[in-house]
């Protein structure tokens, strides 16, 4: 008797979240099939940008810089570079965030302007510049994340909406729950001799379950990116603080300045590829703003001996390019290492293709769970209104 109530409160649940909240999941499932494949995606139909020929020797990253902040402008200080394999373009990015008084609630009023220069490493030629918030696949991961609203805005309502999801598959699993044997192998299983209803139902029943693992890994790590509550609740969860300390040794106070800034971000990137050797995918390098003392560099290295993203920092003193402190992926906390892998996970991309087709297939059939379960519910309802009648 007790069971059938919660039974009851659950289908309850089920029905109402599932119709308030079904066409968010549906554009969320679908934007995230299409940015499981964004890297690979990307890289093909901006193949002219993204790859280069080995034609010489590297040019120095400062003369690159210049290059790029040539191309962009003055008012466009580049923020960010990256520094990727042989045979990839480096690229520079310069981004500014409006004021708070020049936003509306569209995520386009965010940024006075978000580009990136691809620059060849050999030659030096600009390959090109994208617009990086008009960018197709930048559009599509701001409709995932925040309904392509102002972040404050768009992530309550995706992240309440799939906080709402979460409960859905859970009085979803609920409902499957087979009685006997029998049911189950119902449950578990199409019949698809039967109705076109009767193929919905089982499509909804069955598909639902087998992705149900999946589907909540993917709702648990996307939530991280709403909720700082819900982060600090799981770095909390692996035995780290709410929120792990990257730099731990500030800068100390130098009187050693390099009056030439090239030549000191020349040195900190040799001094990275010397301890990385060639074990990377990527070295970024932040850029620091006139007040800041420290420059901050990762590292994406190409291979992981414990299954986690392998990623590490580097700290440098912008005056004079000394190293005073560093964070390797070995050495760090087991909060800091799932978080780093925290997209990796969410995308499928952690373990390669194989976890990327599972990520592909499990959000394409969520997509389809909100559609089946509405006509499943315009089903009933029409049969009821035919019974009044």
């Amino acid at each position: 008797m007790l069971w059938k109530r919660i039974k009851a409160i659950a289908s309850w649940l089920h029905l109402w979240i599932g119709l308030s909240t079904g066409i968010i999941v549906v554009i969320v499932a679908v934007s995230g099939c299409v940015l499981v494949f964004e890297d690979e995606l990307f890289d093909f139909f901006h193949s002219d940008l993204v790859k280069v020929k080995e034609t010489g020797p590297v040019r120095p990253v400062s003369e690159l810089l210049c290059i790029a902040q040539k191309k962009l402008g003055n008012k466009k200080p580049v923020t960010d570079i990256r520094i990727n394999e042989a045979d990839r373009s480096y690229i520079f990015s310069a981004s500014k965030v409006n004021k708070k008084e020049k936003m509306s609630l569209s995520y386009f009023s965010q940024f006075a302007y978000r580009e990136d220069v691809y620059v060849n490493p050999y030659t030096g030629k600009v390959m090109g510049i994208i617009d990086v918030e008009h960018e197709f696949f930048n559009v599509t991961e701001q409709l995932h994340r925040q309904l392509l609203l102002v972040k404050p805005v768009g992530s309550l309502v995706i992240g309440s909406s799939i906080l709402l999801f979460l409960i859905m598959l859970i009085t979803g699993f609920m409902l499957w729950l087979p009685k006997n044997m029998k049911q189950l192998k119902r449950n578990m299983s199409v019949k698809w001799s039967a109705k076109w209803k009767r193929v919905n139902y089982d499509l909804h029943n069955s598909l639902g379950f087998y992705v149900l693992p999946i589907v909540m890994i993917i709702a648990i790590t996307g939530l991280v990116w709403s909720f700082r509550w819900w982060e600090s609740g799981i770095y909390r969860i692996l035995g780290s603080p709410g929120r792990v300390e990257l730099m731990r040794t500030p800068p100390k106070i130098s009187s050693v300045v390099s009056n030439n800034t090239g030549n000191t971000l020349d040195n900190i990137l040799a001094s990275i590829q010397k301890q990385v050797a060639d074990n990377y995918e990527t070295i970024g390098l932040s850029i620091p703003q006139k007040d800041e003392q420290s420059l901050m560099a990762f590292v994406y290295h190409k291979h992981s001996s414990d299954g986690w993203r392998n990623m590490s920092y580097f700290y440098f003193d912008r005056r004079n390019g000394q190293q005073f402190d560093q964070l390797i992926h070995s050495q760090k906390p087991l909060g800091l290492k799932w978080r780093n892998s925290n997209k990796d996970i969410h995308t499928g991309r952690i373990y390669g293709l194989g976890t990327q087709i599972l990520a592909f297939l499990a959000s394409s059939i969520c997509a389809s769970l909100p559609i089946s379960g509405f006509l499943i519910w315009w089903g009933k309802r029409n049969k009821k209104s035919k019974k009044t009648s």
